[in-house]
């Protein structure tokens, strides 16, 4: 009888363990792809000039910004008309805002 207790122990604290690590994956999973996204955002950082700008059709018209130190840059392709050559572009790591400065003025747009 002491055998079958002590098994029922075992396999209770086995199925515990189960449910709360299941309880944890379905926690991160239930986060949407735009939240995901925004958190992985918070540490991207870039700087620089804008040399071109095009879009790619080969991949939904991303929107691509070649920065003058050669850095390549990868936004939505609704966001293709913020951007003009020769603007400088800042987004920090830690905000959530990039900075686009042309011609004196500076506009704040969410990254």
């Amino acid at each position: 009888m002491v055998n079958r207790d002590l098994g029922f122990k075992i396999l209770g604290a086995i199925v515990f363990c189960l449910i709360v690590i299941a309880y944890f994956f379905y926690k991160e999973n239930r986060k949407t792809e735009p939240e995901r996204i925004k958190q992985k955002n918070l540490y991207v950082a870039f700087s620089g000039n804008i040399d071109s700008i095009y879009r790619d059709y080969s991949n939904h018209g991303v929107t691509i910004l070649i920065l003058k130190n050669k850095k390549k840059l990868n936004f939505n392709m609704y966001e293709y008309s913020r951007f003009q050559k020769n603007d400088s572009v800042v987004k920090r790591k830690g905000e959530d805002s990039m900075y686009i400065y042309r011609d004196g003025e500076v506009k704040s747009y969410k990254y």
